[in-house]
């Protein structure tokens, strides 16, 4: 990092910290990405249920190009004051930071569906089995939860730092499969299809495993953490949060038709600790699909 750089950094933060009740939130990795406007709705949405007992707030997105292993880096330095991001949830992650234990996305990203190459739509409809899907290549970010899992199964991950390359990846076919969730896909697709004409929703597979995503903050951070997670129940008991949740993302889960897909269920080994009580807030998707576990 330049002298500039560092100097706008430091303005930045002294800013920040000049102001009461700035709430920070992670910010897109590129000008397509719109994965952070539900976390910023969301956010919102719990901080105005819980104004009038604790004041107003403020909410500002750090800078784009952060990605996921550099946001960790930036948690653990203490680089942004009351910061919040939603992550996947791992046994470590509840031990090193103050968890909100709330699924903002109801348990849906354990679904997931991948993007493929239009030249081989009908490539992947005969896998059935594990043992089918490892024979594939499949692309992932570094750092991201998911990679571990599906490496954690036996199957063969593609690291990539950058979130576009990997839907450039697909495009070219230099990789066979990218896993999104079924929340997600909707958007990405329709922001990155128009970048990479060839890319295309796979239509006959999906993956399951466990994969609860919650607000994360630093450990001390209680007071805006319990500020945080009394919105989100208060959201959720009048109806709020799910409305809101349902604007975002059922499109997308409809579009998938999961019920008409083979589903191959993997398992989560990193999440052993976790007390199973968040799942009273998850959506409830359609049973009818033909389902294959993993058996270890």
């Amino acid at each position: 990092m330049n002298k500039l750089k560092i100097v706008l950094v430091l303005s930045y933060l002294i800013a920040l910290n000049s102001q009461a009740n700035v709430f920070i939130y992670k910010g897109p990795e590129n000008s397509d990405d719109q994965r952070y406007q539900y976390v910023q709705k969301v956010l919102q949405l719990a901080l105005n249920k819980t104004k009038q007992e604790y004041g107003d707030f403020e909410l500002k997105a750090t800078s784009e190009d952060i990605n996921l292993g550099r946001l960790l880096l930036q948690m653990d330095k203490d680089i942004y004051p009351n910061y919040f991001f939603k992550i996947s949830i791992t046994d470590e992650l509840l031990e090193k930071f103050h968890v909100i234990q709330f699924p903002v996305d109801r348990g849906v990203s354990g679904y997931r569906i991948a993007f493929i190459n239009q030249q081989r739509k009908e490539s992947f409809c005969p896998i059935e089995n594990i043992e089918s899907l490892r024979k594939q290549v499949v692309v992932q970010g570094i750092g991201w939860l998911d990679g571990e899992i599906l490496k954690y199964n036996g199957i063969n991950v593609y690291a990539l730092a950058n979130y576009r390359s990997m839907f450039e990846l697909v495009s070219l076919n230099r990789v066979d499969l990218f896993f999104r969730a079924i929340n997600e896909i909707k958007n990405e697709y329709e922001a990155e299809q128009r970048n990479f004409p060839n890319l295309m929703i796979e239509p006959c597979i999906a993956l399951y495993y466990p994969l609860p995503r919650f607000f994360v903050t630093a450990k001390n951070n209680i007071e805006n953490a319990n500020r945080i997670e009394k919105g989100l129940k208060i959201a959720y008991a009048d109806g709020s949060f799910i409305k809101l949740w349902e604007e975002y993302f059922l499109d997308s889960i409809e579009l998938v038709k999961l019920k008409n897909r083979t589903l191959l269920k993997l398992e989560n080994p990193y999440i052993r600790g976790l007390d199973p009580g968040y799942k009273k807030y998850n959506y409830l998707l359609p049973e009818k699909v033909t389902t294959v576990s993993l058996l270890h």
